[in-house]
């Protein structure tokens, strides 16, 4: 077969099936950290209580999509798992272990909920800061002779990652006060609708920041970025995007303003994954150089074809029956 975008077709389809696996665990779990997050805004128990229930039959199995990615990662690319791993121990570290923090605290609200919520909000909001961290260091680049890494660990903690991971708590936020009006009803559907709008704008302005800044790191990054070929079908995608949330928000559509802010994030992390491409430990190695041999290649991917449907199939089955507002 032919190369895709300059590379081996194999390793490209490695590349697309770990991107579609994150991608799909930044729609489904950056929204519940992002509606865990917001818990920290509401003052009634009883809102409280009502985001949990929310989030309690989904939650688990939204998780499921960042184990294929690492294990994908592991298994398809393992020198880049090595280093990158390496590089971001700490913050990798710091996100396990707010995500064991946040499945804790909904799964036994009910035996203390003044400190499962605070768990709650605490895990949501750590597990988001880390995850943005994480992106952050890897457009930063990662110090590597191209076998190991030889940074110090730390290069995570300067300035534009930890940016990063603001503008993801607000992206999350965002995605999870559209999770809130599509399933709460009430004083919680209303704070969101009223919420929304601004924290849309706030989260617009550190997009902004970060694209300006992402083109100051490398020449690459810039010319990628400024590519025609790629913000000319994003920036059509993203205009229909924010009509489809301005048109939710007017005719108070449930769902609209979600799908409106999650075809946004998918514009944006679309975005991402051109701009570092063909890195994937930028800006020294390629995917073509860390690409597990093309037997472990094949096994994998014929795993992914596998599990993928199913996943997919068990979400949106879980989606369905517990589909429809909970009421306060």
């Amino acid at each position: 077969m032919p190369d895709i975008l300059g590379l081996p077709w194999l390793d490209a389809l490695s590349a697309a099936a770990l991107a579609l696996s994150l991608l799909v665990y930044v729609l489904l779990d950056g929204t519940d950290l992002g509606t865990g997050i917001l818990c920290a805004f509401q003052r009634s128990p009883e809102s409280r209580h009502v985001i949990n229930l929310s989030l309690l039959p989904v939650w688990d199995g939204n998780e499921t999509w960042l184990v294929l990615t690492a294990g994908g990662l592991l298994g398809l690319f393992p020198l880049a798992y090595g280093i990158i791993l390496s590089a971001l121990y700490i913050p990798v570290f710091m996100m396990l272990l707010a995500l064991v923090m946040r499945g804790m605290a909904i799964e036994y609200r009910h035996y203390a909920p003044q400190l499962f919520d605070l768990m709650l909000v605490a895990g949501s909001l750590l597990a988001a800061l880390a995850q943005g961290i994480i992106v952050g260091a890897l457009l930063q680049g990662i110090a590597t002779d191209g076998r190991q890494f030889t940074g110090s660990g730390f290069e995570w903690l300067r300035p534009f990652p930890l940016y990063c991971g603001l503008a993801l708590v607000c992206g999350y936020s965002l995605m999870g006060i559209g999770w809130i009006i599509w399933r709460c009803s009430g004083e919680l559907e209303t704070w969101g609708r009223r919420v929304m709008p601004w924290l849309a704008i706030v989260t617009g302005i550190l997009l902004a920041g970060l694209l300006a800044w992402t083109t100051q790191l490398y020449e690459t990054w810039r010319q990628h970025l400024f590519n025609i070929w790629l913000w000319g079908p994003l920036l059509l995608v993203g205009v229909l995007a924010v009509a489809l949330f301005g048109v939710g928000l007017i005719l108070r559509r449930p769902f609209l303003p979600l799908a409106g802010v999650l075809v946004m994030v998918s514009c944006a992390f679309c975005a991402l994954v051109f701009t570092l491409f063909p890195w994937i430990v930028p800006p020294v190695l390629s995917i073509t150089q860390t690409a597990a041999p093309p037997a472990t290649q094949r096994f994998l991917l014929l795993t992914f074809a596998l599990l993928v449907p199913v996943t997919l199939f068990y979400n949106s089955w879980v989606f369905r029956i517990f589909s429809g507002k909970i009421a306060g």
